[in-house]
Formats: structure tokens, C-alpha cells, sequence
């Protein structure tokens, strides 16, 4: 498993609210996933701050590795 996805699925535990966020997007069609990662990257487009830097990372790793997210969770 990727570091950076057991990151996330670690602040799951830690925080309700990444696990909603989370959750949610693996909920999502594949096509509203798509919708989704271009509003994503649109958004953070010219976002320089750290804490927009950061989120944008988020964001890109749960798209980018979905399956593996979602695996990991009906493990648990």
C-alpha cells in the first residue's frame, strides 16, 4: 500500500469529517468522479498556500487510488 494512502486511511480514523469526505467520493459514479477531479483541479489551479497545496494533494490522491481506498475500508 502507497504511504501516502495509508495517510489517509490513518486521518480517517482520527477525523469524522475525512472519512465523510472520503466516503463520499468513493460513493460517487465514476462519471461524477471525473466532474469532480476537474472542478478540483480547476479550483486549485492558482491556489499557491500551503494549506490549499495540501488539500489539493488530498483530493488527488483519493481520485487517483480509489479503488485501493475503497478496498481498504470494506476491509476494516
Amino acid at each position: 500500500m502507497k504511504p501516502e494512502v495509508q495517510q489517509i486511511l490513518d486521518a480517517m480514523k482520527d477525523d469524522p469529517r475525512i472519512k465523510a469526505i472520503v466516503l463520499q467520493i468513493i460513493r460517487m459514479s465514476s462519471e461524477e468522479r471525473e466532474n469532480f477531479r476537474k472542478k478540483v483541479t480547476y479550483y486549485f489551479m492558482n491556489k499557491n498556500s500551503e494549506v490549499d497545496v495540501e488539500a489539493f494533494k488530498f483530493f488527488k490522491v483519493v481520485l487517483e487510488n480509489i479503488e485501493e481506498l475503497s478496498e481498504a475500508i470494506e476491509q476494516e
